[in-house]
C-alpha cells in the first residue's frame, strides 16, 4: 500500500475558540449528570435531569425529529429526509461508569483545565453523542433539508451493563422493516503509539467486534449412595477439573489473521520503521513467524484467536448435602473472531467432554458479522477522516470489546465502530478510570465530523 503524506495537525478543519467554548459548556451539562445506570434505579432522577438538558440544549431536534423510546430511557430521535431512500444511524450510550476517589475533578463537575473538559463520559461516550445531536441541530438551523437520507440518533441508557435498550430497538426496526445503509457508533478513536514501529496517530474504525457465546457445563458422579459408605475417587467436581484444564491447555483455537487485522497492518506497514515495515508490507510470507509471537501476547492473541474462559463454577452449599459433590457446572465463555472458526473448535471441545461425561448446553448466541472496509460508508468515513484530519492514518480493525453497534447485524448493511476522539496516551489509560478528559479543540473537530458524515449520504 502506498503511503500517504501525512500533512500536520495545524492543518486540520476546526472552529473558533469562542465556539469551542461554547460546545464544552453545552458538553458540561451533559457531563454533570450522574447518569450512572444501576438495577434498582437509585440514579433514576439524574438520568431525568439529563433528558431535560437534552430538550433545552437541543431544541430543534426537540421540536423536529420523532422520538422513540425503548425500555426506561433508550432513545432513538428521527429526523426525516426530503425524498429519503436510506437510512443512517448515530449512536453513544449515555450511561456511565462510576467514579473514585482517585480523581483529581469530580468526575459529576466537569470542569475546564489544561484546555480540556475534564469529567466521567468525556470520552466514553457522552463527547460522540453530543457531537452528533449538536451537527444535526445546527443542520436543521441552516435549513438543511437532509436530502434522500433519515437520520437516526440512537443512544442507550444501558449499554455499559450489556443492557437490553438497543437488543429492544433493533427489534422495533426489524419488525417494522426498517434497514440502515450505515451504523456509525463507538469503538474506534484517534490514538498514538497503539501500533509497533508507526509514530503518526492512527484512526482506528472496527469494522468487526468479537462476538460473546456462553455455554453451561454440567458433570454428575458415577458414584451411587453415601460418599463416606461408599469412597471413590470419581466425583462431579473432579471431572469438572479435569475438563477444564483440558480444554483450557488444549490449544483449540490456532488463530488466523483475518481480513480487519490484516487490513490493520497492512494500512500502517508503510509508516513502520524498518525491519517492520518490511515484516507487516510482506504479512503472507511472513504470517507464521508473526502470528507465533503475536500468540505470545494476550493482548495481540486476542485479536487472532477465539478466547475460552471459565465462569461461574457452581458444586452445590453445605446447605444442600444432597447435591454436594455430585452435580457440578460452570459456565465456559467463548468469544470469537468468526463464528466458523468457532463452531470447528466447539466440536473439539465436546469430543473432550465426552472423556468426561460432561453435557455442554448452549445459554447465549450473540454474534454479528463483519463489515466490509471495501463498502461506500467506509470509503465514506476515511474520505472525511482525509480531509478534516490530514495528520492521521485511517484503518480498519478489530474490536476486542464490545458495543450496542453488534445489535445491528441483522438490520444493517455496514456497521462502522469509531468517533473522532483525539487521545494522548493518559486520555486513553482514563477511559473507565481516574482522571478522563477531552481536549476543548477536539470537541468542535468531532461536530464538524459528524455534520459532514450526515450531508455526504445523500
Amino acid at each position: 500500500m502506498k503511503k500517504r503524506n501525512l500533512s500536520g495537525e495545524e492543518n486540520r478543519k476546526n472552529v473558533s475558540s469562542v465556539k469551542n467554548e461554547e460546545y464544552a459548556q453545552k458538553l458540561k451539562r451533559m457531563i454533570d449528570c450522574k447518569t450512572v445506570f444501576t438495577r434498582n434505579g437509585e440514579n433514576r432522577s439524574e438520568y431525568e435531569k439529563f433528558y431535560s438538558v437534552l430538550k433545552e440544549s437541543f431544541p430543534l431536534i426537540s421540536e423536529k425529529a420523532e422520538k422513540l423510546v425503548f425500555g426506561d430511557g433508550c432513545f432513538v430521535y428521527v429526523i426525516r429526509g426530503r425524498n429519503a431512500e436510506k437510512n443512517i444511524m448515530l449512536m453513544s450510550h449515555h450511561d456511565v461508569v462510576e467514579g473514585d476517589d482517585s480523581w483529581e475533578t469530580d468526575p459529576f463537575n466537569a470542569v475546564i483545565k489544561d484546555d480540556a473538559l475534564w469529567g466521567r463520559g468525556t470520552i466514553d461516550t457522552k463527547t460522540p453523542l453530543f457531537a452528533q445531536l449538536q451537527a444535526c441541530e445546527e443542520l436543521l438551523s441552516e435549513g438543511y433539508g437532509f436530502e434522500g437520507v433519515n437520520v437516526y440518533i440512537g443512544s442507550s441508557d444501558n449499554e455499559e451493563v450489556c443492557g437490553e435498550g438497543m437488543v429492544l430497538a433493533t427489534r422495533y426496526f426489524k419488525e417494522n422493516g426498517i434497514h440502515f445503509d450505515a451504523v456509525l457508533d463507538e469503538g474506534g478513536a484517534i490514538t498514538e503509539g497503539m501500533i509497533p514501529g508507526v509514530k503518526n496517530k492512527s484512526a482506528m474504525v472496527a469494522v468487526h467486534e468479537k462476538s460473546r457465546h456462553l455455554y453451561k457445563v454440567k458433570t454428575k458422579a458415577s458414584a451411587k449412595g453415601h460418599g463416606g459408605l461408599n469412597p471413590s475417587d470419581d466425583s462431579a467436581i473432579l471431572r469438572l477439573t479435569q475438563f477444564i484444564n483440558e480444554v483450557s491447555t488444549g490449544k483449540i483455537y490456532k488463530g488466523a489473521f483475518s481480513s480487519e487485522v490484516r487490513g490493520t497492518f497492512e494500512t500502517h506497514a508503510p509508516y513502520m520503521s524498518f525491519p517492520l515495515n518490511i515484516l507487516f508490507g510482506n504479512l503472507t510470507l511472513f504470517s507464521p513467524l508473526i502470528k507465533k509471537i503475536m500468540l505470545g501476547i494476550p493482548q495481540t492473541k486476542a485479536m487472532l484467536s477465539t478466547s475460552i474462559t471459565f465462569t461461574n463454577i457452581f458444586a452445590g452449599t453445605k446447605e444442600d448435602p444432597q447435591i454436594r459433590g455430585k452435580e457440578a457446572e460452570a459456565t465456559m465463555f467463548l468469544r470469537c473472531v468468526r463464528e466458523d472458526d468457532l463452531l470447528r473448535g466447539l466440536e473439539k471441545i465436546k469430543k473432550i467432554a465426552e472423556k468426561y461425561g460432561a453435557e455442554i448446553e448452549e445459554i447465549e448466541r450473540d454474534y454479528c458479522q463483519p463489515s466490509s472496509f471495501d463498502s461506500e460508508p467506509y470509503k465514506l468515513l476515511k474520505e472525511i477522516m482525509n480531509e478534516h484530519f490530514p495528520d492521521v492514518i485511517v484503518a480498519p480493525f478489530l474490536l476486542t470489546a464490545g458495543t450496542d453497534a453488534r445489535r445491528f447485524s441483522d438490520v444493517a448493511d455496514s456497521i462502522l465502530r469509531f468517533a473522532p476522539i483525539d487521545l494522548d496516551k493518559k486520555q486513553f489509560a482514563s477511559i473507565h478510570s481516574a482522571n478522563e478528559h477531552i481536549k476543548i479543540k477536539n470537541i468542535g473537530e468531532c461536530v464538524l465530523f459528524y455534520k459532514e458524515f450526515v450531508k455526504r449520504h445523500k
